[in-house]
């Protein structure tokens, strides 16, 4: 078990080594053109690819995207009244804390615990995830919502075509899978890259009180984690859905909330400190599953 652990972790830990050197050694992932081609064209392709190749129909898929959905409210109404009794600004930290990093970490955490099976299902829950990220988090920082770039999500957009696909049970042609599987195949080392550069280029001179980062860093994942267990309670899923809706809910900080709060003035510092803070967390989660799952 151990030997499958570390086996399962190296290629996620490596690559994620190599894109903090190669993010402060070259200019490989300056500006937004790498992380452009993965959301515009990676991810729409993998989502797409995944969704047609999987076992799931209509309903199966509609189900996970409702239990996100259900699971994305309750943890709003958690954190908002736990952030409220704390006395801190709820909306310049409830997104932070409400939006787990289902893309670059967790699609890939996913597929090394449970096989190229369960890409379909976490890529399903990623793409819920963005489109709150554009509504949610976006909303309360800025106090508007996006709905043009939420419409103009990539992501979101395949998954409307896959699940339209499979409604009407409409197989797309061999080639045209093939070249979807070629696509979709440069999202996961590239996003585990991205990952490291965007930690690893985080500034975190500002950041003097650790005691909120720390805090903030294991609530986000042991919160979204139990709650996700609660629903699951009373929402029957099949046990590789199951499991990749709680692995999806226990991931760490966004890194899409760190650009946000720079972007519209957020706790940008106190959100970079607890990025990395919450990817050890997170990957105990991952470790544990591994091991007692």
């Amino acid at each position: 078990m151990i030997q499958h652990l570390s086996e399962a972790l190296f290629p996620l830990l490596s690559l994620i080594a190599l894109g903090a050197v190669l993010g402060r050694k070259t200019d490989f992932f300056d500006g937004k053109a790498l992380s452009g081609l993965v959301t515009a064209v990676g991810i729409p392709a993998l989502l797409l690819h995944s969704v047609l190749s999987m076992n799931m129909d209509i309903f199966g898929m509609g189900a996970l995207v409702g239990i996100t959905v259900v699971w994305l409210l309750v943890m709003v109404v958690v954190t908002g009244l736990l952030l409220a009794l704390a006395g801190l600004p709820v909306r310049s930290y409830l997104p932070a804390l409400v939006h787990p990093n289902t893309g670059n970490m967790g699609i890939p955490v996913c597929f090394a615990l449970f096989g190229p099976q369960s890409l379909g299902l976490a890529v399903v829950i990623s793409s819920v995830i963005q489109v709150s990220h554009f509504t949610l988090g976006i909303g309360c920082l800025s106090g508007r919502l996006s709905v043009r770039a939420m419409l103009r999500n990539g992501p979101v957009l395949a998954l409307i075509a896959g699940a339209l696909l499979l409604a009407a049970d409409i197989r797309l042609p061999g080639p045209v899978m093939t070249t979807l599987d070629m696509l979709g195949s440069i999202t996961i080392p590239v996003m585990l890259m991205l990952l490291g550069s965007s930690i690893a280029s985080l500034k975190l001179s500002g950041a003097r009180d650790m005691l909120r980062p720390l805090v903030f860093s294991f609530y986000r994942p042991l919160a979204g984690l139990a709650l996700a267990w609660l629903l699951l309670l009373v929402w029957p899923l099949t046990d590789l859905e199951a499991q990749v809706f709680l692995i999806q809910c226990a991931m760490p900080v966004a890194v899409m909330s760190y650009v946000l709060a720079v972007r519209y003035q957020g706790p940008s510092q106190e959100i970079a400190l607890t990025i990395p803070l919450s990817l050890v967390v997170s990957l105990g989660v991952a470790v544990a599953f591994a091991l007692f799952w």
